[in-house]
């Protein structure tokens, strides 16, 4: 695919800064302009670890799923000193797929913002939910190397994020992970994600009626529910406060799930799941993290 890329490829060289300005205003990239955006992007992606490690104040948002104007309100976060994770699902269903994951690549290209992998940032998927027929109706005969260029990128993108003891993903812990070590070990590049503990951080959900592991057959074949027990052992095993996820549409846009606490640090419940996109019709929510709790907030 990068050969056909190269063959693809115009002679003329755009000017970065101009595309990086470009997408950060949600205008639509010429094809040059985003591949362009997307060498620069994988660039900076692929020295990324796959655990991010942070400290400090912390905002963490949900599935945003082509909605701009969320992500655009959440960036606000930065000039306040936060930190700031995305937790993936950038494109598919929304109104501004393209809009959207290009502003989110060109301020992570140029700051310091946190993007995580979702179960959207895949072809299995994005081929289905709307976003391979966008990038058809803009980019017409050249649409498919825009899309695989997109899912090559989407392939560099971390697993998780680490803050002072709160781990962060999209989906949740997978059966057989133990440690977040194996996160660490997990393969780049994995455009269709293989690795069994890969492809359950990024579908598995929680559930308050498992123990530790059922099957979540609303998903399909290998995706898991995991349970109160399961998220203790794993935390306790690991010294971890909570975990933030993304994933799943809560009619108020989060849900607060197994009351209590590890006795690492006190936090009121183990896992907090928030959700990003208004249009779904429910209010777009962000988790705020201060350094010792955890807050859901409106964005």
């Amino acid at each position: 695919m990068r050969f056909l890329r190269r063959l693809r490829r115009k002679e003329e060289r755009v000017e970065i800064r101009n595309v990086l300005e470009r997408a950060m205003r949600g205008e639509i990239l010429s094809y040059d302009e985003v591949m362009s955006l997307l060498d620069s992007a994988e660039l900076k992606l692929s020295k990324e670890p796959q655990l991010i490690k942070l400290k400090g104040k912390t905002i963490f948002v949900g599935d945003t799923h082509g909605d701009l104007d969320t992500s655009i309100s959440a960036l606000r976060f930065l000039k306040e000193g936060y930190n700031l994770v995305f937790l993936g699902d950038y494109v598919d269903r929304g109104a501004k797929q393209i809009e959207n994951i290009n502003y989110l690549l060109a301020n992570y290209i140029i700051g310091n913002l946190v993007l995580l992998r979702g179960n959207h940032e895949s072809p299995v998927v994005n081929m289905n939910y709307g976003f391979m027929e966008t990038l058809y109706h803009v980019y017409g005969s050249e649409w498919q190397y825009v899309y695989m260029r997109y899912n090559e990128v989407f392939s560099n993108l971390p697993y998780a994020a680490l803050v002072d003891g709160v781990l962060a993903l999209h989906g949740g812990i997978a059966e057989g992970l133990k440690s977040i070590k194996q996160i660490a070990a997990l393969p780049k590049k994995d455009l269709i994600p293989s690795n069994k503990v890969a492809f359950q951080i990024l579908w598995n959900d929680p559930s308050e009626s498992v123990e530790r592991f059922g099957e979540n057959y609303s998903r399909g074949g290998g995706v898991k529910y995991y349970g109160r027990a399961a998220v203790e052992e794993f935390l306790r095993a690991n010294k971890l406060k909570a975990i933030v996820r993304s994933h799943e549409a809560y009619p108020d846009g989060y849900m607060l799930l197994f009351k209590g606490s590890t006795g690492i640090e006190e936090m009121e419940h183990m896992l907090i799941s928030i959700f990003s996109c208004r249009y779904y019709g429910i209010p777009p929510t962000a988790a705020m993290y201060d350094g010792k709790r955890m807050e859901v907030i409106r964005i």
